[in-house]
């Protein structure tokens, strides 16, 4: 069956914009929802002459990348969490094998190089003891969100002791 290149490429040019916004309110990431939308125009066009009904083109296209964003959304989570336990399993391993002349001094003086978003999550969580859940309400964002910051903390803290 032949595909009605310009009417995709009008569908594409209408609607680019309102998909990126609609993939980017789901992701929160400029570059995931970029993604999304590319892969959203991708099974649009895979499937583009199935749809017989051309006002129904919109909604189409939009449970599409609602779909789409939404299966980006739940990789991310899951390879957050991976990173984040992966992540602790090395803290841990680190701090035992650190050596005992490193102080807490010395380790106050890293975190206080690191930028203070950074320095405010590691500090509530490890010093004061607060949850990543309660954590995310002080931040006011996600849980997710707050252990991806805690990550990239943890990884700058690590360059910084090197």
């Amino acid at each position: 069956m032949m595909r009605d290149d310009a009417a995709f490429n009008a569908l594409y040019e209408q609607y680019y914009t309102d998909v990126y916004c609609f993939a980017y309110s789901v992701l929160k990431d400029h570059f995931l929802a970029q993604d999304a939308v590319q892969e959203t125009f991708l099974k649009v066009f895979r499937y583009f002459n199935s749809l017989k009904v051309e006002e129904k083109k919109a909604s189409w296209l939009f449970t599409i990348t609602r779909n789409t964003a939404i299966d980006f959304y739940r990789k991310r989570l899951k390879s957050l969490e991976t990173s984040h336990d992966k992540m602790e399993s090395i803290a841990i391993a680190a701090e035992a094998e650190a050596p005992d002349h490193m102080e807490t001094k010395s380790i106050h003086e890293q975190i206080s190089a690191l930028e203070p978003q950074f320095q405010q999550s590691l500090l509530l969580v490890y010093e004061h003891g607060l949850t990543y859940e309660q954590l995310a309400v002080y931040q006011n964002t996600t849980v997710s969100a707050v252990k991806s910051k805690l990550h990239r903390a943890k990884k700058k803290l690590r360059s910084l002791a090197q």
